[in-house]
């Protein structure tokens, strides 16, 4: 009889193994079964929630960007009440730079602006949009070389400090990449400068050459990017426009393959405002 007794517990315990689940928890002292559906219910919780923090983790560069919904001036979430809006310009010399007031963001996140007619020029159109590196020999070809020419942006300031930045583009990474960490980043879409021309001018060159880039990780080689400056000013202000035309994989990054720089006459309807917060 005792013999039976332990047969009947062996076969117990080989039949009742593949039901033993570690990761479940522990009721005084009683182990809940688990069956394979949801065991691999748990799993798909898992990975789906390890996807959502690596998504989280990857935007967090971007948690001090917010952007509209459309290309009209209204932030829906906006959380710094009234604030005023200065153009401020981007000379050669320093002593040569304007800020100056032209609208305001209302308490409800609206805004509104008014460029001036003219701003203060010390450089010509000839002084930019050249072929980088010093290798390069490709020559810029400019219309009209002499004309004057210079960049401006828009400071937000509260209480006369300034608070953040006002951008257009299509999304918050494109705005972020117009800074010395994204110079090279490729990811999809565009973003729009402002420029004053003192005149009509073009500039057109074709500029390629060859970087190291690197994924952050493991993954370091080099690659070969292409810029093309294909602008046509008109007098007065402009919207330079800076769109990724073809882009190519480092790792998981995104490096720039063609990237081209012409001159958008009007707001399309896939831009958008872009505020970056101090």
């Amino acid at each position: 009889m005792k013999v039976l007794k332990i047969i009947v517990i062996v076969l117990c315990i080989a039949g009742c193994k593949d039901s033993y689940n570690e990761d479940a928890p522990v009721t005084k002292g009683i182990v809940p079964l688990v069956t394979k559906k949801s065991v691999l219910k748990s799993k798909s919780e898992k990975q789906t929630a390890d996807e959502t923090n690596t998504t989280s983790q990857s935007d967090a560069h971007l948690q001090k960007y917010s952007i509209t919904h459309t290309n009209q001036k209204k932030f829906k979430a906006w959380k710094h009440g009234d604030a005023t809006i200065f153009l401020v310009t981007q000379p050669y010399k320093r002593n040569n730079k304007q800020e100056i007031k032209v609208g305001k963001v209302h308490a409800d996140g609206s805004f509104n602006f008014k460029l001036p007619a003219s701003v203060n020029l010390d450089r010509s159109i000839s002084k930019y949009f050249k072929c980088e590196g010093t290798a390069s020999t490709v020559q810029t070809d400019y219309k009209v070389p002499d004309t004057g020419l210079i960049s401006a942006f828009f400071s937000i300031r509260k209480n006369e400090n300034e608070i953040g930045l006002l951008s257009l583009a299509t999304s918050k990474q494109q705005v972020y990449n117009n800074s010395p960490f994204g110079k090279y980043h490729g990811h999809p879409g565009y973003r729009l400068q402002l420029w004053f021309a003192e005149a009509e001018s073009d500039a057109y060159a074709v500029c390629k050459r060859n970087i190291e880039a690197t994924d952050n990780a493991e993954t370091t080689k080099q690659i070969d990017v292409i810029d093309v400056y294909d602008l046509s000013f008109s007098q007065g202000w402009n919207y330079v426009k800076t769109e990724i035309k073809e882009n190519q994989l480092v790792g998981n990054v995104p490096y720039y393959k063609a990237k081209k720089y012409t001159v958008q006459p009007s707001l399309s309807s896939d831009v958008r405002w872009v505020f970056k917060e101090h």
